[in-house]
């Protein structure tokens, strides 16, 4: 992360989320070089299941249990709440085979 006084004016993007595999699910591509810096996510899921946010497969939050028709809605931060490591994907990591939808803002940064 860089200092909260430090402006950043990379391009924001979004992405959908449909992932339903349990395991390792990729958000967004790996960029070659880059990190990928979460600014705000939502995410859903169809039945109870833990969701964990990966660069690659280092853990980059805890497991969060999300019940079945529950979700995490992060609201954006400007500075980021998630960064992954350079030249690695962003990915979303299920404890089991259940639908988790949403979306996620985020930058390419680096």
């Amino acid at each position: 992360m860089f200092p909260a006084n430090q402006v950043d004016v990379s391009p924001v993007y979004r992405a959908s989320i449909s992932a339903a595999s349990s395991g390792a699910n990729t958000i967004v591509a790996a960029q070659s070089g880059k990190q990928i810096r979460v600014l705000a996510y939502t995410i859903i899921a169809a039945g109870a299941v833990d969701a964990t946010w990966k660069s690659a497969s280092t853990s980059i939050s805890g497991a969060m249990s999300l019940a079945a028709n529950g979700g995490v809605a992060q609201p954006f931060v400007e500075v980021g709440v998630l960064q992954t490591v350079a030249g690695e994907l962003l990915g979303l990591n299920l404890g089991g085979a259940v639908q988790v939808s949403g979306y996620v803002v985020y930058q390419i940064v680096g």
